[in-house]
């Protein structure tokens, strides 16, 4: 699941690089007009590289560095809206933990031993029949976890906003940057340069609406928030 989920992360950002200079559609959802450029430096970076390859499969030298376990070293998966979350992410060498619940979201690239056209295996992938015809916590994949994790590594993207990409919060410590409810028109659009889950739906509301040729509506607050995966509530 792990090894479809870093090929599905390249997906998402391939998809995005795609379409990002011309989209005027999804786009201004989630950032501001004038961000275009650094955002998709952002996703060229999990590439390293300025053009999108022919075969975007093992992405920026540094994503090298990072390691992916299901060890819960900070004890941090207790937290039932918890997927997964970085370790060491100001280091040259972070770590993805992945809680046991990350492993619900399904794939969208072939898993091996799994082929998505054999009714026993569609259990494993996510498909546009699973949509509701708004954005949704129903996009989200394990790649997107990942993909969302990777936004947090300080060496790989940093340096494009020059500040590090975090989990928004108020001034009261609680998340506003969490799920497609928060970042979708609600988060300060200031902000969004430097929130992880404003990039990873972006890339997930721009992937399957090519993958579904479907105009999402507007994810509607709880319920297109509401992830059973993650106790009802934005996945974090």
């Amino acid at each position: 699941q792990v090894e479809a989920g870093f090929n599905d992360a390249f997906e998402l950002a391939a998809y995005v690089l795609n379409s990002i200079d011309d989209d005027i559609d999804i786009f201004p959802h989630y950032f501001n007009g004038g961000d275009r450029a650094g955002v998709k430096n952002v996703f060229l970076e999990t590439f390293g590289t300025t053009t999108i390859p022919e075969n975007p499969s093992t992405g920026n030298d540094l994503l090298a560095n990072i390691h992916v376990q299901r060890q819960d070293t900070e004890n941090l998966c207790g937290n039932s809206r918890t997927l997964a979350y970085m370790h060491d992410h100001n280091t040259d060498k972070p770590t993805i933990i992945l809680c046991d619940n990350a492993f619900n979201k399904k794939a969208v690239t072939a898993l091996n031993g799994a082929d998505p056209q054999n009714d026993a295996d569609k259990k494993w992938y996510a498909t546009c029949d699973d949509m509701n015809g708004h954005v949704s916590y129903l996009m989200n994949t394990l790649g997107a976890t990942l993909l969302h994790e990777y936004f947090h590594f300080d060496g790989l993207v940093e340096s494009v906003f020059g500040a590090p990409i975090i989990d928004q919060q108020d001034p009261n410590g609680n998340p506003i940057g969490y799920g497609p409810v928060q970042v979708y028109d609600n988060l300060n659009k200031d902000l969004a340069p430097f929130n992880a889950d404003s990039y990873t739906y972006y890339a997930l509301h721009n992937l399957w609406h090519v993958l579904c040729e479907e105009d999402f509506a507007a994810p509607r607050a709880g319920t297109d928030d509401a992830d059973p995966d993650c106790g009802g509530q934005a996945c974090a």
